[in-house]
């Protein structure tokens, strides 16, 4: 999938004049599709201090969680689109958990996406002491008869460990009963599965030797290592990290559309603000705006159907 970092491409899109013409007539609710309290949700209240800061707007935050982003995805598709409701959630909601979902409440076209944020740090992970390097090793390492338990937090991950199972002739006992990464990186220190999906928690581990991503499972490189065994290596297609993404209702006029754009970019790129901070320390940048936020959507919707008709069969 084909990322775009925020370059004077993006900044020549999002024009200043858009921005002068256009302000919120009252308050912004900012809908985040999580519990209070994670990163997400400090990431999400981050960025509404830092818009508020930079505009002179003011912004609410206000917890939906639910359903995988499903609660706060209803309530943005029934608000006005005014442009004084933005959601925050992942692009996971509008693609493999809409698909997945049978009567989820809401479909893609009911959204005005105006932008990614920031994306994980998404890797297959073990104990540096097992002696695997790659996804290749534990390959080999089952086919010697060893049996390996695989880790994963959500539906979506537990498809991706049985097809990269299916696509390299190994069957994994996958574990799908964690909540969140840290809870699968804690189970892989304390040998309760072999290896596991995580998300961002192993950098620490990964940097000192104690870790090692076999395999990454995003779509642009790991910080804390690069040069991990990418998953078309081991014949998959797919990618598995979570990018967070900001959206309004369907219909927002344009000169609404471009000045939230704006005023969110612009948020997360100042160097110095307490969200572009969060994100280099946590997370990584993954911006596309507007009609490119719109496409990164719609390519990630069309991967999660796919992979469901892949591991439905």
């Amino acid at each position: 999938m084909k990322i775009l970092a925020a370059t004077a491409a993006v900044a020549a899109l999002l024009t200043g004049a858009a921005q002068a013409d256009w302000a919120p007539s009252g308050p912004i609710d900012f809908v985040i599709g999580f519990a209070a309290g994670g990163g997400t949700d400090t990431l999400a209240r981050l960025i509404a201090e830092d818009i508020q800061a930079q505009q002179g707007w003011t912004v609410v935050p206000k917890n939906a969680e639910g359903g995988g982003g499903a609660v706060m995805a209803r309530e943005v598709m029934a608000a006005e689109p005014d442009g004084q409701t933005i959601g925050f959630g992942i692009t996971d909601t509008f693609a493999y958990g809409m698909l997945a979902s049978r009567d989820p409440g809401y479909g893609a076209d009911d959204f005005t996406y105006l932008a990614t944020i920031a994306g994980t740090q998404m890797a297959v992970v073990a104990k540096a002491d097992r002696g695997w390097t790659t996804m290749t090793d534990v390959f080999e390492a089952m086919r010697g008869g060893e049996s390996i338990s695989f880790g994963t937090m959500t539906p979506r991950l537990a498809d991706g460990a049985y097809y990269i199972g299916l696509q390299n002739d190994v069957e994994f006992n996958i574990v799908s009963s964690y909540k969140g990464g840290r809870a699968v990186l804690n189970a892989i220190n304390a040998d309760d599965v072999d290896i596991g999906w995580v998300a961002g928690p192993q950098a620490g581990g990964v940097a000192a030797g104690d870790l090692v991503n076999l395999v990454n499972g995003e779509d642009i490189p790991l910080s804390v290592s690069p040069d991990a065994q990418s998953l078309s290596d081991i014949g998959v297609e797919y990618f598995f990290g979570a990018t967070f993404l900001a959206m309004a209702p369907a219909g927002l006029p344009d000169d609404a559309r471009e000045a939230l754009t704006e005023a969110i970019v612009a948020a997360i790129r100042t160097e110095g603000t307490k969200s572009n901070a969060f994100i280099e320390r946590v997370f990584v940048l993954k911006v596309a705006a507007g009609p490119d936020a719109a496409a990164y959507v719609a390519k990630e919707a069309a991967d999660a159907e796919a992979l469901l008709d892949a591991t439905s069969q």
